[in-house]
């Protein structure tokens, strides 16, 4: 039977599927949506993609995507430079820092561990983070990995990397979201939920 779909659809439902957290079906909605806008707006939004390949870079100390060399955390001399807290990506950084409850400086490591994936320690920034730690009087390392088995995974291998520097080496509380009902939490949640129990 031939093959109906255009060629130039095909090719963009296949280089978004091969971007790490879509599938056939959510590239194939993308681009479906994308087909189905004004065309200016189109055009519009292709720009701004192209703005940001060309503006945004990881900051050169800690990875955090910026426009400077350096990013606002790491130029910003008020912050506590003894603590860096460790993330799997830009993003997870930037909700943490819409808290406002963290004032010291970041590391984002680019992903994490996933042998499914074949993601090794050398395709991260995990030596650059050692060698930050060795080089700069750091206190204490906040190890702030995603709730996943593979972040469990990242944030063990690097707490086995660092666990011999006198430094204090944290691990993000996580369990019960505000709101949750017992009985529909996972039990990965509940086990962690009680494991960083707090006296009240």
């Amino acid at each position: 039977m031939e093959n109906i779909i255009p060629e130039a659809l095909r090719k963009v439902v296949e280089e978004v599927s091969s971007l790490p957290g879509y599938g056939e079906k959510s590239a194939q909605r993308l681009a479906v949506n994308i087909l189905n806008m004004p065309r200016g707006e189109a055009i519009q939004l292709i720009k701004t993609f192209m703005e940001m390949l060309e503006k945004i870079h990881p900051c050169r100390e800690c990875g955090l995507y910026t426009e400077e060399e350096l990013c606002p955390v790491c130029s910003d001399e008020t912050r506590d430079r003894s603590t860096i807290c460790v993330v799997e990506e830009s993003f997870d950084a930037f909700a943490i820092e819409r808290t406002g409850k963290f004032r010291g400086l970041y590391h984002v490591l680019g992903g994490r561990l996933s042998p499914l994936e074949e993601i090794t320690a050398e395709d991260l920034n995990i030596e650059s983070l050692v060698e930050r730690v060795k080089k700069n009087p750091i206190k204490e390392v906040i190890l702030a990995t995603n709730p996943t088995v593979e972040g469990e995974a990242t944030a063990s291998y690097i707490y086995n990397l660092l666990k011999n520097m006198d430094i204090t080496i944290s691990r993000i509380a996580y369990g019960l979201p505000f709101g949750a009902v017992l009985e529909n939490a996972d039990d990965f949640t509940l086990a962690k939920a009680l494991e960083h129990k707090t006296p009240i």
